[in-house]
């Protein structure tokens, strides 16, 4: 059987014993001690149990047989300050198995040492620190000082948290279940990376391992079996190599799979996109001292706690639906008013989206295409009658045009804009002028001059505070420049900037390029 890079797997190690101590199945055992018997890795990390502290510890190893095969360890664990103590003890390459989180910055460091690595994530819900883990010997009326040995998965599958004590006493609780559970889900001991954490796994790891919550390995295996996905050809390379030394066996899985296993962490960065207010409020709690006393002192003041906290959740569910009723209604609203103000016109093809404050007067004047935007506070202005003069402006806007916002239009004469022409914020255009040649009036009462009407093509991109003004014919598919003023006309497929607008640029049919003129 041959692996392929970002294919999903399901299976487990050969090595019955391995396999069963495992939280799931031993993969990442597997590969760890295949890799420490090949010249290229003589150093990985492993965790023992430390009595005299009651917590987790990490330790490099340089052989298979110092390999403690502990289960998942649900105990936050600063890998890489470890690994930044001890670069100078990593003999060859190192194997490390770690978070999602750390993988980037361990490959960065090693990188920089030019220390080979082969790093195994897993799928992260949230680490817990070790205050958790006393807060859990507190609830269950455990001193920690007795406690020899805790294991928090393995020995079986789904398996739970597994105390010893010095009085030879053995307890286990079944994975996920009171009172690791309302621990877990009060986020009192999240560090603050995970609270805010948006990665369900790392995919620039070698390989990625998850558990597979699914419902035929849940009612159907009791030892174990890994979900793991391959993301580097010297993981592929490696997997292919337990494969065919029989050292796992596995089978093709996908990643419709993967996603109903870990669902939870699949939906951690749309969560927090929504969530971000609401978990700004969780983290001040936490970090209330007064109140996290509290919260910490019992397990039913937790409970009380995480009914707080539920009700915080609820109330930014509702306040998310209100608003995304609110957005519907917007979008509802702009539809109905674009239609509204479109049967003014002398003439729309459809699909007209005219956004919040656009002036717009003598809408018979105008006419537009299919699909035409026109961006908020925009101004529309053909003119009718000025100075006791007559006028019959228009004002023709393309097919699948985009007007931005605070753009200008005036027009005694005609402005035609072209199909699928771009327009930026703050753009004039205007086919007149006022007359100012009678020195004994004001300016106002004058007449309106007119050079002729403005016509811009197709595909033109009009920049930010540009203005055309009368009598311009601007070319097919041009590009005006911010804030230039455009006094004659740009032939085609040309780029014109300053004020007045020059040509910059053209494009050469025979060349296929833009050329500076």
């Amino acid at each position: 059987m041959k692996a392929y890079i970002n294919n999903f797997y399901i299976g487990h190690t050969t090595n019955n014993t391995i396999r069963y101590q495992a939280s799931s199945g031993g993969i990442g055992t597997t590969i760890t001690q295949y890799l420490l018997s090949q010249s290229e890795y003589g150093t990985s990390i492993s965790f023992v149990f430390d009595k005299q502290n009651c917590m987790y510890t990490p330790q490099l190893i340089y052989s298979a047989s110092e390999i403690n095969v502990c289960g998942s360890i649900y105990q936050d664990i600063n890998i890489i300050e470890f690994i930044q103590k001890n670069l100078d003890k990593i003999q060859g390459g190192i194997v490390i198995s770690c978070p999602p989180c750390y993988v980037t910055p361990l490959r960065q460091i090693l990188n920089k040492r030019n220390i080979k690595s082969f790093i195994i994530s897993f799928s992260c819900s949230g680490q817990t620190s070790i205050e958790g883990t006393w807060c859990f010997y507190k609830f269950i009326g455990i001193d920690k000082k007795n406690i020899t040995n805790i294991q928090y998965r393995g020995n079986g599958w789904p398996s739970g948290i597994q105390i010893q004590t010095k009085d030879n006493h053995f307890f286990l609780f079944k994975n996920y279940t009171d009172p690791w559970k309302t621990i877990h889900q009060s986020w009192l001991f999240r560090p603050k990376r995970c609270l805010y954490c948006k990665r369900d796994t790392s995919y620039n790891s070698d390989v990625s391992l998850a558990d597979p919550w699914l419902k035929e390995y849940l009612e159907e295996d009791n030892i174990g079996n890994t979900l793991f996905r391959i993301n580097t050809l010297t993981g592929e390379e490696v997997i292919t190599r337990l494969i065919e030394s029989k050292r796992i066996i596995c089978t093709e899985s996908n990643y419709d799979a993967y996603a109903i296993a870990q669902r939870p962490n699949i939906l951690k960065e749309q969560h927090l996109k929504k969530r971000h207010s609401t978990y700004k409020i969780f983290t001040l709690l936490k970090n209330n001292r007064y109140y996290f006393q509290w919260a910490t002192s019992s397990l039913k003041n937790m409970n009380k706690h995480n009914k707080i906290i539920s009700a915080i959740y609820k109330l930014s569910t509702l306040k998310i639906m209100f608003n995304t009723y609110i957005k519907k209604f917007k979008k509802i609203n702009l539809r109905l008013r674009s239609i509204i103000i479109s049967r003014k016109f002398g003439n729309c093809k459809g699909g007209l989206t005219i956004y919040k404050r656009t002036t717009i007067q003598n809408h018979k004047c105008i006419y537009i295409g299919k699909n035409v935007g026109i961006g908020s506070d925009s101004f529309f202005y053909p003119i009718t009658e000025y100075a006791n003069i007559v006028y019959n402006p228009k004002i023709i806007i393309g097919d699948n045009t985009w007007i931005g916002k605070h753009c200008s239009l005036a027009a005694i004469n005609k402005i035609q804009i072209g199909k699928n022409v771009l327009f930026a914020g703050y753009v004039h255009i205007t086919d007149h002028s006022h007359g100012y040649e009678d020195i004994s009036q004001p300016i106002a009462p004058q007449k309106l001059i007119s050079k002729g009407p403005v016509i811009i093509e197709d595909d033109c991109w009009l920049g930010f505070n540009c203005e055309i003004l009368s009598g311009v014919h601007i070319g097919k598919h041009c590009i005006i420049a911010a804030r230039a003023v455009v006094t004659k006309d740009i032939p085609p497929y040309s780029i014109a900037a300053g004020n007045p607008a020059k040509i910059v640029k053209r494009y050469n049919m025979d060349t296929k390029q833009w050329e500076k003129q």
